[in-house]
């Protein structure tokens, strides 16, 4: 029974983050140039963030988090569009681990967690 209710839990928050991260403005990114870099400030002509900026951004964050910092988390960054993968110690962790990398500035919205595991 606590299994189901941890698995409905987990499916909400997902299903949550997952509308949270629609991005109805339309953003930017230079995908013509092939420099991987993404707008930060959506459509409103804001600074870009290169591909690299990003990855450190979110390492960073990780870093600054207990749980995060001694996790196997690879992020991959391409033309603005995460995709975390490795293993979180929990499920706490692993959406916060989501949570960190959406905020970023110059993530592009959904940030790709499906490779990313935890214990159940």
């Amino acid at each position: 029974m606590n299994k189901s209710k941890l698995t409905l839990v987990f499916l909400a928050v997902l299903t949550a983050a997952g509308c949270a991260g629609l991005n109805l403005g339309g953003g930017s990114t230079d995908s013509d140039s092939g420099t991987g870099t993404a707008s930060a400030a959506g459509s409103r002509g804001g600074p870009t963030v290169s591909d690299s900026e990003i990855t450190s951004a979110i390492k960073d964050a990780f870093k600054q988090d207990p749980e995060l910092a001694a996790a196997n988390i690879t992020v991959t960054v391409e033309k603005g569009m995460v995709t975390l993968s490795g293993n979180a110690p929990n499920v706490q962790a692993y959406l916060r681990a989501g949570s960190l990398a959406r905020n970023v500035p110059g993530v592009r919205p959904p940030v790709n967690v499906s490779n990313l595991q935890y214990p159940l």
